[in-house]
């Protein structure tokens, strides 16, 4: 038995079958080889090496879009969290700089209470509680050699 196409249209559906390929681009292909006017009827011996290098570049370029849609789908997601989190963030320092303020005020409240107080006032002679001068003379104590 023989299982090698023999024709280039044998040989395209084939390698399509092989590699997954999808219509719109065997359609391309077979295209390709009308426009020049070659016959899909025609062997495909002499375009062998060409086609089985274009059906794989077209996968690896498939998978490669795969794992590109994969990739921003993954970075989506990400940037998804990271706004949220960064939502929560920002909530949260509103909520601190909210509390800071209302403490603040409460301090500045306090501060303004204390100043605006009357002066404590005594009541009597305020001279009572001056004290004496004090005298600059200080006390003598007598040397080692001198009398004790």
């Amino acid at each position: 038995m023989n299982y090698e196409p023999k024709t280039i249209a044998e040989q395209i559906e084939c390698l399509a079958r092989l590699t997954g390929a999808p219509q719109s681009f065997i359609c391309q292909v077979k295209e390709l080889f009308t426009r020049k006017g070659i016959t899909l009827d025609s062997s495909a011996t002499p375009y062998l090496k060409a086609l089985e290098e274009a059906f794989q570049r077209e996968e690896s370029i498939r998978a490669s879009s795969r794992q590109a849609r994969q990739s921003v789908a993954r970075i989506h997601d990400n940037m998804e969290r990271l706004g949220k989190t960064y939502v929560r963030q920002v909530e949260h320092l509103k909520k601190v700089r909210s509390s800071l303020q209302e403490q603040a005020g409460r301090l500045r409240e306090q501060h303004q209470a204390r100043r605006s107080r009357p002066p404590v006032e005594i009541e009597g002679d305020h001279r009572s509680f001056i004290t004496p001068t004090q005298r600059e003379d200080l006390p003598m104590v007598p040397g080692p050699k001198e009398e004790q």
